[in-house]
């Protein structure tokens, strides 16, 4: 750590001007003649009928149930703006595609109810609402089998059975629910499949039943009205490398370090077991219910578990200790090669349960085989967001691994190829997820230094967001398979050495790196340490010139770069970063104030050379809900730059081309630089912007830093910013945690 360096700045609420939003609201209106557009919707409500009536003739249905069915509204319209309309026609909305197509149920007396009101619309013009909706369809097996399922029946035409994951419909009455799990178990079992297990339920209480069946059933019980989402049972792997070299003299521990304040990150893993001598470093071991320790226990646990305590091993061999920078919580919850989708959920929640009072951080190296779908949130990448929502911990996932580097011949082509999308979890949007860059040059690699490893996933996420959120330094592979040595790939097991590629060993780097930078914030704020983790990245490729269709691609390989933990910690007399967190309602924005002093707004330069560079990382944890389909994120807060000009006037200086100012994603970051500017005090702008079933006075929760850093190598922005302010923002102090 440089001598130089200095505690961060915090902006008390002094500094923040809170100014009142007025919501506002729109109504539009169509040019529809109520009979023809009512006979539409009146037919559209008669083939839902029908439908309903043929399922009624094939299956255990009776009058008792639910008709389900979608409703799509006009292309200007939103349910946001139509909620209460749907709602007060007695119907549920019980999940969301898109902003314009929603699956409602109804009983049957509602049902008929609306059949009657859409034929008085028709014949007299009444209830004028009718006008926002487009139409009404059947909710079929078509519409809820996954890619993944149909294409393993297109190519397995002669398979007998294929392993699933029902989900169904959510928000059902809890009387509904608990019948139509036993229903419908009750019918996969007289179509002779197999239920693996008890129906289980994700943390928003939707009901899940894996099972084996035919194709044939498939397609009968996706039918059931019941049934929301039928998609391929998931498998999460982890990677088995083996050892290379034994272990060497040496590997003790810095006496100096009290291990006993190191911060804690639990690994959801196979178990850990460094070397006894080191034993110290892990003080809780821990098994998830049903979880057994067989003979490969630790073997991929314990290589993560030494890149979250050691970080890049191989760079400090030569040191005469080993400083350890993290305390490891061994949560095993995996115990074999592949764990299924249902198992893996189970034990994670209880895992988090267990330890989210505990550490805040927990590091997960598996992934499905195949990419995710991008238009549904996986069920584990849900099950994260919701964990991370309730515990208030952050997940820090692998990105996921493939082989395409064994059949293409460059990095491009693998980048091109659809079958490098990131894998799940992966697109869980509040968890960190980590993707692999090549650290060293190696002849016969398809990757160069600072690029995408060969093996690497890349985003982007769930429809289309942000993803990988950061990348680090892992080893290489060639086409044949095999891995060359590599000083930023070394990791450690209880007997030797080894170098294994895979992101499952790039995630635990960050999970350390976030460790570390928790240390210094304060209350120990794991998103502040996360938005100081994005705000000081390094990233690994020239930006000059480039256009946001280049940034965006960039960003779907390398996220917002390459973590400096040493950079994210502390401020110096050339970089001052100001931290701020806090909640967010609708009906209030903030303009929080930063400081620019005299001493460099006024210092002279060379015409286009640039004084001063701001980075601003705003970072919120929204409402998720998996059932809103494309409006999975129900919130997400804008950040810009405003400052005065020398004519007194307020301008807004957001850079034309950015890293990550997407709307409804998680995060907003971006850098701009300047060369003319007046000095004092400049602000970032904060407005929240939310979807609907969001209250206007609920509050998300978010996290802000500001870095000015100056450009100019004077050496005394810390300095005068001090000296200006005149205690206006105060210095953090570090913290030192004791976690027993």
């Amino acid at each position: 750590m440089a001598d130089n360096r200095q505690y961060h700045l915090w902006i008390p609420e002094q500094e923040i001007d809170s100014i009142d939003k007025s919501p506002t609201g729109r109504s539009n209106q169509y040019d529809v003649e109520h009979s023809e557009h009512g006979q539409k919707l009146s037919q559209g409500l008669k083939s839902v009928v029908d439908f309903f009536q043929h399922l009624q003739s094939s299956s255990s249905l009776d009058e008792n149930d639910l008709i389900t069915f979608k409703v799509i509204l006009q292309d200007k319209e939103d349910l946001a703006s139509q909620k209460d309309f749907i709602e007060n026609e007695g119907l549920t909305i019980n999940a969301v595609k898109d902003h314009r197509h929603a699956i409602v149920s109804a009983p049957r007396d509602v049902f008929n109810n609306l059949q009657g009101r859409v034929d008085r619309y028709k014949e007299k013009g009444t209830k004028k609402d009718f006008q926002y909706i487009q139409e009404f369809e059947p909710f079929t097996a078509e519409d809820k089998k996954a890619t993944s399922v149909l294409q393993y029946v297109k190519n397995n035409p002669d398979a007998v059975s294929i392993d699933v994951q029902v989900v169904l419909l959510p928000d059902m009455a809890p009387d509904v629910q608990q019948r139509a799990e036993s229903n419908i178990s009750d019918r996969i079992r007289a179509g002779k499949g197999i239920i693996h297990n008890e129906p289980y339920r994700l943390s928003d209480g939707t009901s899940i039943i894996r099972a084996s069946m035919s194709p044939q059933n498939v397609d009968k019980i996706a039918d059931d009205p019941r049934v929301y989402w039928v998609e391929r049972t998931l498998f999460f792997h982890g990677i088995q490398p083996s050892i290379v070299s034994p272990l060497s003299g040496g590997l003790q521990l810095d006496p100096n370090i009290d291990i006993s304040a190191l911060p804690a990150v639990v690994v959801l893993d196979d178990g850990v077991s460094l070397p006894d001598h080191l034993q110290d470093i892990v003080p809780v071991h821990w098994q998830a219910s049903g979880c057994l320790k067989g003979s490969s226990f630790g073997s991929h646990g314990t290589l993560v578990s030494s890149r979250v305590t050691f970080g890049y091993l191989g760079m400090h061999l030569a040191d005469p200790y080993l400083t350890p920078r993290a305390r490891i919580i061994d949560a095993q919850i995996a115990d074999a090669d592949s764990v299924p989708e249902d198992t893996m959920l189970k034990r994670v929640r209880e895992a988090v349960e267990n330890f989210s009072g505990v550490s805040k951080i927990f590091n997960f190296s598996y992934n499905a085989s195949e990419p995710i779908e991008g238009t549904e949130m996986s069920l584990l990448g849900s099950e994260f967001d919701l964990l991370s929502r309730k515990y208030g911990v952050r997940f820090i996932i692998s990105a996921g691994n493939h082989n395409l580097f064994e059949s293409q011949d460059s990095l491009k082509d693998i980048v091109a190829e659809d079958l490098s999308q990131i894998a799940s979890p992966a697109d869980a949007m509040l968890g960190v997820t980590v993707g692999a860059i090549v650290g060293v040059d190696h002849p016969r690699s398809l990757s160069k230094k600072n690029e995408l490893a060969p093996y690497s996933r890349r985003g982007p996420g769930f429809y289309g967001f942000y993803k990988p959120d950061l990348v680090a330094y892992g080893a290489t592979q060639f086409k044949n398979g095999n891995i060359p040595p590599d000083p930023y790939a070394l990791c450690l097991s209880q007997t030797g050495y080894c170098a294994p590629a895979g992101t499952s060993f790039t995630a635990p780097i960050v999970a350390g790196d976030l460790a570390q930078v928790m240390t210094v914030v304060p209350n120990n704020d794991v998103g502040l340490a996360q938005a100081l983790l994005y705000n000081r990245v390094i990233p690994p490729y020239d930006r000059t010139g480039m256009t946001q269709e280049e940034m965006d691609l960039a960003g779907n390989l390398y996220g917002r770069g390459l973590p400096s933990p040493e950079n994210s910690m502390y401020s110096s007399e050339d970089r001052v970063t100001f931290l701020n967190s806090g909640t967010m309602n609708r009906l209030t924005k903030k303009r929080v104030k930063f400081h620019i002093p005299s001493a460099i707004a006024d210092l002279k330069v060379k015409r286009g050379e640039k004084k001063i560079r701001v980075t601003v990382t705003c970072i919120a944890r929204p409402p998720v809900d998996r059932t809103k389909g494309s409006e999975y994120s129900a919130a997400y807060i804008s950040a810009s730059i405003h400052r005065l000009n020398s004519n007194g006037v307020n301008v807004v200086d957001n850079p034309s081309v950015s890293d990550n100012r997407n709307k409804w994603d998680t995060c907003y970051h971006f850098s701009n630089e300047f060369s003319s500017f007046d000095s004092g005090s400049w602000e970032v702008w904060l407005e929240l912007f939310t979807r609907w079933g969001i209250a206007d006075d609920e509050e998300i929760p978010y996290s802000l830093v500001i870095t000015v850093e100056d450009l100019t190598s004077a050496g005394n922005l810390y300095s005068e910013i001090v000296r200006e302010t005149a205690g206006r923002f105060s210095a953090v102090q570090p913290v030192r945690i004791n976690i027993r």
